[in-house]
């Protein structure tokens, strides 16, 4: 197996026997060594194949900033996740659920949690999913020595039921639509072109997809607000971003009748700041 790319010291890029190009993974895999040369088969734990070239792109990107025990992590839950279910996740789960445990447990060794406002409404209707999510987060706890609240097993369990969704499923359509509504609004608004490689905006869309789930399913948010004088310096700070969120709010109430709670919205500017500031960095 020859080296094409150093993702870091545990993950390189390499081709399969078809030539098809792969991440593959293991312990101390690159340490030491360049593109160009070969490593043994026998250090390999895992291999990734994801057949849509932007996923793969996107794989790459996350997995070059992270540790490999973060991967470890999120691999083991999709296998549990499949063995108990009996079906085979989407490939895109990989890359949203690495990411989003890399980010919770360095949000809750800061001592920040979100509160999950579909928690109740995940545990009644995906029973199954929620299930796994209590055991991943038992995992999770044990791997890196963390307290981490129920509210984290309520977003693991929603990857894990995005890593199922069908598109030709009903909600679907809704759900891609307004994606394109609200990304249309910020490009107009903010005037910017994104940079749909990027993971800011993989993280964007991601959000927006949970949220749309939310709003179509009649979910209704648990009333907790953002601390004022957070909120308030968050605003001043990115000013152009909490504008558009006015917009695609009045938008949402218009078009659809829906109320965005102040909590969304807040974490909705979050994301709407750092995609564009990433197109910002390009310009």
């Amino acid at each position: 197996m020859q080296i094409k790319k150093i993702l870091n010291n545990n993950v390189i890029v390499t081709e399969d026997e078809n030539g098809c190009e792969v991440v593959a993974m293991g312990r101390g895999l690159a340490f030491g060594k360049k593109n160009g040369d070969s490593v043994e088969d026998g250090k390999v734990d895992k291999v990734y194949r994801l057949s849509d070239h932007e996923m793969l792109e996107k794989f790459k990107e996350l997995l070059s900033g992270l540790r490999v025990d973060y991967l470890d992590a999120s691999t083991a839950i999709i296998e549990l996740a499949e063995k108990e279910l009996g079906v085979k996740l989407n490939e895109t789960v990989y890359i949203s659920l690495t990411d989003h445990i890399h980010m919770a447990i360095h949000r809750l060794r800061e001592g920040i949690n979100i509160r999950n406002m579909m928690l109740w409404e995940t545990r009644r209707f995906y029973p199954k999913e929620f299930a796994i999510a209590e055991k991943a987060v038992l995992m999770l706890e044990a791997q890196f020595d963390i307290d981490i609240p129920e509210d984290e097993a309520g977003f693991i369990a929603m990857h894990i039921i995005d890593g199922q969704l069908d598109m030709k499923q009903p909600m679907a359509d809704k759900i891609v639509t307004l994606i394109d509504e609200i990304t249309s609004i910020v490009r107009r608004f903010c005037g910017i072109e994104f940079d749909r490689e990027s993971l800011a905006y993989y993280r964007f869309v991601t959000h927006l997809k949970f949220f749309a789930q939310r709003m179509f399913s009649g979910a209704t948010p648990n009333g907790d607000e953002i601390d004022e004088e957070m909120e308030a310096m968050v605003q001043k700070k990115y000013k152009l971003a909490h504008e558009c969120v006015d917009r695609i709010v009045a938008f949402l109430a218009k078009k659809y009748r829906y109320a965005v709670s102040g909590e969304e919205q807040f974490y909705l500017m979050i994301h709407v700041a750092k995609v564009i500031r990433k197109c910002q960095e390009q310009a």
